[in-house]
C-alpha cells in the first residue's frame, strides 16, 4: 500500500457501521471524504455527493463489470464480491449495457406498473386479512416481505406461492455477512432458485406467456437471442433487487410513522404527500447503501490518487446525507424539495425498478393506514446485524385494534 493514501477504519459490514452509518460518514467527511480502508482486501470509500456523482457517471474509469477483461480483474458491484453470482445487467458497462437497458426499461415502465397496481393492492389486502382479526402483526414477515416478493414473482412469471423460499434466500444473502452459515445457506437457496429459473426458461422458449421470463427468451440483443444463462442472470438480479430493497424501505417508513402520527394523518388525507414522503424515506434510510466499482486507469477522486485495479465503494447513503447538497441532512423532512437523492443510483446503472418500488411502497403504506390506523410497534423488533448492503429489518412486531377481513373469500 502506498503512503499517499489517507487510511481510515471502515467496514460497511461491521457492527459499528450497522449501529450508526450516519456517524461513520459524518466523521469521514470531516477527516477525509475519499479514503482507503484495508477491510475486505482493501478499497476506497466515498462520503460526499460530488465524488459519488462523478464516479457513477464515468463508466469508462469506474467499471461495474465482473470477470477478467484483458489483464484486469473486475469483481462486480459488491464488496466483498460474490464470486458465484454474476448480476446482469448491472455488472456490465456501456456500450454493452445499452441494449440490455433498451429491453428492460419498457418492462418496468410506468404503463406496466400502473396495470399491476390493482394486483399489488390485492396482495397487500390478502396479507393483512391473514392477521387483521388478531390485532397483531409482524410488519416484515406478514407484509413488507411477502408483498414485494409476490409482486416481483408476478412480474417475472414465477409461481407467487413460492414467495417464502425467494424471500428467505434474498433476505438472507444481504442480512448476513459472507462467511457465516446463514449467508452460505442463502447462497445455496439462490443457486436452487437459479436452477428452477433455467427450467422455466426452457419452457418459455416454445411456450410463451405474458411475463418477463417470456420476453427475455424471445427478445434479440445485437441480433441474437439471449442465452439461457444470461436470461437466468437477469431474472436473479430482478428477484434480488425487487424482493429485499422494497421490504427495507417499507419497514423503515412504518417505524418512522409509529413515532409521527401527524404524518400518518396527512398521508391519509393528502394523496400528493405520499410521493414526497416516499422520496424522503428513500433518501434518509437509503435501502441500498451503495455499490462498488473497479478503477480501470490511474485517476483522482476527491483529491486522492486512485490506481488501476483499485476498488471503490460508492456510498449512496453517504451522498444522501451530504450537507453540501441537502439542508439539515440528518433530519427527516417528509415534504423535502428538491430531493436529489441517490438511492436508485446515478447514471447508466440507475435502478430500472424505481417506478415499481415506489408503487409497491405507496400501496402497502396506504393499506396499513387504512386497515390498522392506530398501530403501535411492540417489543421484539430486530434489525439486520449487517446493513452494509441493505438497511433492513428481520422482524417488526406491532399491535392494532382488530378489524374484519376485507376479502373474506380470499
Amino acid at each position: 500500500m502506498t503512503t499517499d493514501r489517507p487510511v481510515i477504519e471502515f467496514d460497511h459490514l461491521s457492527a459499528r457501521y450497522a449501529a450508526d452509518p450516519l456517524e461513520v460518514y459524518r466523521e469521514m467527511r470531516e477527516r477525509c471524504p475519499v479514503a482507503w480502508t484495508d477491510a475486505h482486501d482493501g478499497f476506497w470509500v466515498t462520503s460526499t455527493y460530488s465524488s459519488v456523482f462523478a464516479a457513477s457517471r464515468d463508466d469508462e474509469t469506474y467499471s461495474s463489470k465482473k470477470g477478467r477483461h484483458g489483464d484486469l480483474d473486475h469483481t462486480g458491484v459488491v464488496i466483498p464480491s460474490e464470486p458465484t453470482l454474476r448480476l446482469l445487467p448491472i455488472e456490465v458497462d456501456p456500450p454493452e449495457l445499452r441494449p440490455f437497458r433498451k429491453v428492460m426499461n419498457p418492462a418496468f415502465g410506468p404503463k406496466v406498473v400502473a396495470r399491476l397496481v390493482p394486483e399489488f393492492e390485492r396482495l397487500a389486502a390478502w396479507c393483512l386479512d391473514q392477521v387483521i382479526e388478531s390485532g397483531e402483526i409482524d410488519f416484515v414477515e406478514d407484509l413488507a416481505s411477502p408483498v414485494p416478493a409476490m409482486a416481483t414473482l408476478l412480474l417475472v412469471g414465477l409461481p407467487v406461492e413460492d414467495w417464502p423460499r425467494h424471500s428467505r434466500a434474498f433476505h438472507g444473502l444481504v442480512a448476513n455477512a459472507p462467511g457465516t452459515p446463514e449467508h452460505a445457506e442463502a447462497l445455496e437457496l439462490i443457486h436452487g432458485i437459479a436452477g428452477t429459473v433455467l427450467t422455466e426458461i426452457a419452457d418459455r422458449r416454445p411456450h410463451p406467456r405474458d411475463d418477463l421470463l417470456t420476453m427475455l427468451t424471445q427478445v434479440e440483443i445485437d441480433g441474437r437471442r439471449l442465452e439461457d444463462h444470461e436470461v437466468g442472470s437477469i431474472i436473479t438480479t430482478t428477484l434480488g433487487g425487487g424482493i429485499d430493497t422494497t421490504t427495507a424501505l417499507i419497514a423503515n417508513a412504518l417505524v418512522y410513522l409509529d413515532e409521527h402520527p401527524e404524518h400518518r394523518a396527512r398521508l391519509v388525507t393528502d394523496d400528493a404527500f405520499m410521493s414526497s414522503f416516499c422520496e424522503e424515506m428513500l433518501r434518509y434510510f437509503s435501502p441500498v447503501q451503495g455499490f462498488a466499482r473497479t478503477v480501470t486507469k490511474d485517476t483522482e477522486l476527491g483529491g486522492c490518487p486512485l490506481r488501476r485495479g483499485d476498488r471503490v465503494f460508492l456510498s449512496w447513503a453517504a451522498a444522501n446525507h451530504d450537507p453540501e447538497v441537502f439542508d439539515e441532512p440528518e433530519q427527516i423532512i417528509p415534504d423535502r424539495f428538491p430531493n436529489r437523492h441517490t438511492s436508485f443510483g446515478i447514471g447508466s446503472h440507475r435502478c430500472v425498478g424505481s417506478t415499481l418500488a415506489r408503487a409497491e411502497f405507496a400501496v402497502v403504506v396506504r393499506e396499513v393506514l387504512r386497515r390498522m390506523p392506530d398501530y403501535t410497534l411492540a417489543d421484539g423488533a430486530v434489525r439486520y446485524s449487517n446493513v452494509g448492503t441493505v438497511n433492513g429489518w428481520h422482524r417488526l412486531p406491532a399491535r392494532f385494534t382488530p378489524g374484519e377481513p376485507a376479502r373474506p373469500e380470499a
